[in-house]
């Protein structure tokens, strides 16, 4: 449940879609650049019978998301105690409102080493607090980088806070999977307090928005790339959500509570690598059951099956060499490409890194019943100087559904430049099943520098 400011209980999902006595905005997260003063959000978690005898405890979330994602502060926020009082903010407070507090904040650092992928605590009871973050760590972290974990105690003396500090997400650095071991380190604590009994599934049994995206961002890709999508999502009206996931949470079965899943640009060979057998087959059988699966470059590769650890839902090997260089090649969108995606992005010029190319729709003498929806107009350049001219005329955009899911995949990167972003989110539009012609741009658009780069790197 949620207190308004009026002091009057709420559902939680009720405010997600509106509440005129709540702002929408604390939901959701603010916006990056919102000031101080307007980002808090102020949940509380209690029996539907008001039963509130016990301990307050607040969790407090020092990172806002994008409108149109699901941040940590609203994912915490499902939890469902059955007694006492649970908050959630996204602001520091510097009253006591609480008989404990953990709180998660992020630090910038120049150093990208592996000793700065790591989180660290400050906590007055430093062995609890110790062994409460390496347990949320278990089958996230590897075991050297959980050996190099340092929990300090606070000059101040102050007992009643755990307070979780993670290191900026980068490429390497996965924000989901941060995200996961802090509603692991919830969990345990409320559960350990007896505010609610423990449960196998990290995820709330309540957060189970509809039209959710899961989008990847983990090993495997680049943490720009996943950025990118999400924006993708948020400056368009696509009527759907995203949430970072990581391969464990795929595992875990998060997919389920998803209309789709959206696979960034990085190397599939890497992607498959994170998510295992059993997160690879977890993502066949969603799209097999439904499910939508859009993919940029590594994405692309991953749903198709040049390599055997790939999900191989499209019978389709990649030419070779697979290293065809990176440069800014001209895109043609086909007839069934400008009624699906836009007859304004006819003909783009936009980036391309060594995506997939096919050459071969026919491997076995018989056509893949893929749609081409665009096809590369200009060759690339690789390293060695070749230009690969193969590729002219072969597909750029293909979708296909896939038993009773569909499938979209793109092998250039139009996601980083912000003019395409309505040509990316009809893509995602048509794989979850919606009308890619109710997609527009959202106003004002982001901006792009003259590379074609958005203007500014925001918070995710």
């Amino acid at each position: 449940m949620i207190v308004n400011r009026n002091g009057c209980w709420l559902p939680l999902f009720a405010c997600l879609l509106g509440n005129s006595d709540w702002a929408v905005a604390d939901a959701y997260g603010a916006e990056p650049g919102t000031p101080a003063a307007t980002q808090q959000s102020f949940f509380h978690s209690a029996q539907a019978t008001g039963v509130t005898d016990g301990p307050v405890v607040l969790v407090t979330v020092l990172r806002t998301s994008r409108e149109k994602s699901f941040g940590l502060n609203t994912q915490v926020a499902a939890f469902r105690v059955n007694k006492g009082k649970f908050l959630v903010r996204t602001e520091a407070v510097t009253r006591a409102v609480a008989d404990f507090e953990i709180r998660f904040s992020w630090r910038m650092s120049k150093d990208t080493g592996p000793a700065n992928a790591i989180p660290s605590m400050v906590a007055n009871e430093v062995e609890p607090a110790r062994k409460a973050i390496l347990a949320a760590m278990a089958e996230s972290y590897p075991e050297q980088a959980m050996g190099r974990v340092v929990v300090e105690r606070p000059s101040s003396g102050k007992n009643s806070c755990w307070e979780v500090i993670f290191p900026e997400p980068r490429s390497g650095v996965s924000l989901a999977r941060q995200f996961r071991l802090a509603r692991k380190l919830v969990a345990a604590r409320l559960a350990a307090m007896k505010l609610m009994s423990g449960g196998s599934s990290t995820w709330p049994a309540e957060f189970r928005p509809s039209k959710l995206l899961a989008l990847y961002d983990a090993e495997g890709v680049g943490y720009y790339g996943s950025t990118l999508l999400d924006r993708a999502v948020n400056e368009t009206t696509l009527d759907a959500k995203t949430v970072p996931v990581c391969g464990e949470d795929i595992r875990e079965g998060i997919l389920d509570r998803c209309k789709g899943v959206l696979f960034p640009g990085g190397t599939g060979r890497g992607i498959a690598a994170a998510l295992r057998p059993e997160g690879v087959q977890r993502v066949r059988d969603f799209v097999a059951k439904g499910g939508g699966y859009f993919g940029v470059c590594a994405g692309a590769y991953l749903a198709t099956s040049g390599l055997p650890e790939y999900a191989g839902m499209i019978p389709l090997k990649h030419d070779q060499p697979w290293a065809k260089g990176s440069s800014m090649l001209k895109i043609g969108l086909t007839a069934e490409g400008e009624s699906l995606l836009g007859a304004e992005f006819a003909h783009i010029e936009t980036r391309y890194n060594c995506g997939p190319v096919y050459c071969n729709l026919a491997p076995n003498g018989q056509r893949v019943p893929v749609t081409v929806l665009a096809n590369f107009q200009s060759p690339s350049k690789d390293s060695k100087g070749v230009v690969h001219q193969e590729m002219v005329g072969t597909p750029a955009i293909m979708s296909i559904p896939w038993q009773k899911g569909r499938i979209m995949i793109i092998s250039p990167h139009p996601e980083g430049q912000p003019r395409y972003y309505p040509l990316v989110a009809r893509a995602i539009a048509w794989a979850i099943g919606q009308d890619p012609k109710s997609v527009q741009a959202r106003v004002p658009a982001v901006q792009e520098t003259k590379s074609g780069k958005p203007k500014e790197s925001a918070e995710r």
